[in-house]
């Protein structure tokens, strides 16, 4: 049930990004956008870069090692897999703190965001899929998903609930990771969208 929910889950994300792909295509064509002047200095735009970076590297490592058993049918989590998808989730943790630092003042929710929602056939701006809103939305999902995902994990570690009850916080543990990963992919791919489309605001 938990890997054909996942399938779906992946595949959502899968087709909602290759429409907004093909939506900027037909509404650019082969046409760059045209670019701000980037603000801010040099050194914090690299940080923030390099702080994206890393995030989206934890990110794909702590969701292979996660997901992997689930799409090759492996019973358990166990192992070097399991020693693997523990170490990078510590990484990611520390990870998703900074980029949800360097990216909660510009997720905040405004009046505008309404507006955003609705396409602009002049501009092709403001689009639902890999627009401001979806970015801003994917975000406060993701954050709000990494921490029951990260504080089952913790719990189930120690030696306080009963069988049972473990096997419920890894229950909610593998739903919790699935709307993050989804949400965390969403977020990335939007973000990088609007910033490509040059209005990332």
């Amino acid at each position: 049930m938990y890997r054909t929910s996942a399938i779906v889950v992946f595949a959502a994300v899968a087709v909602m990004i290759a429409a907004d792909l093909l939506r900027i295509f037909l509404s650019r064509g082969f046409s760059l956008p045209e670019q701000k002047a980037a603000r801010g200095s040099h050194l914090l735009r690299l940080l923030r870069i390099g702080i994206n970076m890393a995030g989206l590297a934890c990110l794909a490592a702590v969701a292979a090692t996660g997901f992997l058993p689930v799409f090759t049918r492996q019973p358990s989590l166990s192992g070097n897999l399991l020693m693997a998808h523990v170490t990078t989730a510590g990484g990611f943790a520390v990870a998703g703190v900074a980029v949800a630092l360097v990216w909660v003042s510009r997720n905040r929710f405004a009046q505008a965001d309404s507006k955003n929602a609705q396409p602009d056939t002049a501009t092709h701006r403001g689009n639902l899929f890999g627009g401001v809103l979806l970015r801003k939305v994917s975000f406060w999902i993701a954050l709000a998903s990494a921490v029951p995902t990260l504080a089952t994990a913790l719990l189930a570690m120690f030696p306080l609930a009963s069988p049972i009850q473990q096997q419920e916080l890894l229950e909610v543990h593998r739903i919790c990771a699935l709307l993050l990963a989804a949400a965390a992919i969403l977020f990335a791919y939007s973000a990088l969208a609007t910033a490509w489309q040059g209005h990332g605001k």
